[in-house]
């Protein structure tokens, strides 16, 4: 194995409380999609960095520095590139030390929670169809946590959700201002997503009270 993974591997994994105490460290994720976004996470407030593309073999290094500054690092598994939709690509993930999957595939859920990661399945709400089948697919699959989207929209189906799943519930999608994480923070969502780089720095809107 190489040094490197070695030292990652090696790194004490996350649990799902782990994951609920970091969110409620500061209330957004970063929601990275290139180099750039990589840098300015790594030294942002996130506690919490969602990296939405790349290449799963380039991510180590960038994992180590996350983990070296007590942030948690989550791969959306069906947009990264590099690496299988299967239960090896999950393990590749594990062995480099991600800490939780995001995806939209259960198989993939049952496979991540084997490997012990945290898992995060997402429930995307186009239409009152999507909202039945993705309900009735999570409860079977049974994540760590529920990923709503549009993110925005949140505050509006969060009292049927709630009744509906058990989450917790993280919203991501369109979230670009204070007040969006304001109002989904209080229709009970526990993170909120966002690529907006205003959202990654604490600001008196964003300190998490309770």
């Amino acid at each position: 194995m190489p040094l490197l993974l070695s030292i990652v591997s090696s790194k004490k994994r996350m649990t799902k409380h782990e994951f609920l105490r970091l969110a409620h460290l500061y209330p957004v994720a970063a929601a990275i999609k290139s180099d750039e976004d990589m840098t300015f996470a790594l030294d942002s407030d996130a506690h919490l960095l969602f990296l939405l593309k790349g290449n799963a073999f380039q991510l180590a290094p960038f994992i180590v520095r996350a983990h070296e500054q007590g942030k948690g690092v989550v791969v959306h598994v069906d947009l990264v590139s590099g690496v299988g939709k299967d239960r090896a690509g999950i393990h590749y993930l594990h062995q480099i030390g991600v800490d939780a999957i995001i995806t939209s595939r259960s198989q993939l859920i049952s496979a991540a929670r084997a490997e012990g990661l945290v898992t995060i399945q997402r429930l995307l709400l186009v239409d009152d169809s999507a909202l039945e089948t993705g309900v009735r697919t999570i409860a079977r699959a049974n994540p760590d946590v529920v990923e709503v989207l549009p993110g925005v929209i949140f505050p509006s189906v969060a009292p049927m959700l709630q009744h509906l799943l058990a989450g917790p519930f993280i919203a991501g999608g369109f979230i670009r201002t204070p007040e969006d994480v304001a109002r989904i923070h209080a229709a009970g969502g526990i993170l909120s997503s966002s690529s907006t780089y205003a959202l990654w720095r604490r600001t008196p809107e964003l300190t998490r009270r309770g």
